[in-house]
């Protein structure tokens, strides 16, 4: 058996050797290297992260204060979280304690981050892995709604009338031949597929997340 250490890790060449690289749908590119056996089991797995920001180099010389501006930019998604934490770190460092209703602000800014980090990536990056749009214009708008109600039942926006405008929309974008955030979309995994009222919800709560971003 030939044994490879990348970055430390012990990976055996045995059975298939499955290499993605880069891994680009996460926040900084990654390269996964797996081993497959003749049963398709993964027996040794590694992950690197491939991109260096130089975060640590652009900080070099600056008031510490400052930090938090750039630190926030690891992230295109959690950038507050990483700002409070940079904020924190020098906190801890200078022994500075933040009265308490400063803490709460500081809670409360967070707890909104959270929010809408969630509609973020629920949403505008994971969805489209498994939700369809185009199969959501098969969908019936009465059965849609009664799934909304199932599901929430008391959205405020969830009557045959609503997704059938919806559905109208939709439809009108896709004849238009311009599909833009949906074009290349990951749906149709036999794993992931969705009766088309769960697309037509889903997307419908897809372009509720855009106009509260927009708002």
């Amino acid at each position: 058996m030939t044994i490879n250490t990348p970055n430390g890790f012990a990976l055996d060449n045995t059975g298939q050797r499955i290499v993605v690289d880069p891994v680009c749908r996460i926040e900084g590119h990654m390269r996964c290297e797996v081993n497959v056996d003749e049963n398709g089991i993964i027996r040794n797995a590694v992950s690197t992260g491939t991109m260096w920001r130089g975060l640590e180099v652009i900080l070099k010389g600056r008031d510490p204060r400052d930090a938090w501006a750039f630190t926030e930019r690891i992230c295109g998604v959690c950038t507050g979280t990483h700002a409070l934490t940079s904020v924190r770190a020098v906190e801890d460092a200078l022994g500075e304690t933040i009265p308490d209703n400063a803490n709460s602000i500081r809670n409360m800014m967070q707890l909104n981050l959270q929010i809408h980090d969630h509609i973020v990536h629920f949403y505008h990056l994971h969805a489209l892995d498994w939700v369809n749009p185009i199969n959501a214009l098969r969908a019936d708008p009465k059965a849609t709604s009664e799934l909304q109600q199932k599901v929430s039942p008391n959205h405020p926006l969830s009557s045959p009338g609503y997704f059938r405008d919806v559905q109208n929309r939709l439809k009108a974008f896709v004849e238009s031949g311009q599909l833009g955030i949906f074009k290349n979309g990951y749906w149709d995994n036999p794993a992931y597929l969705l009766p088309p009222e769960a697309d037509l919800m889903a997307t419908t709560h897809y372009l509720e997340a855009l106009d509260l971003q927009k708002e």
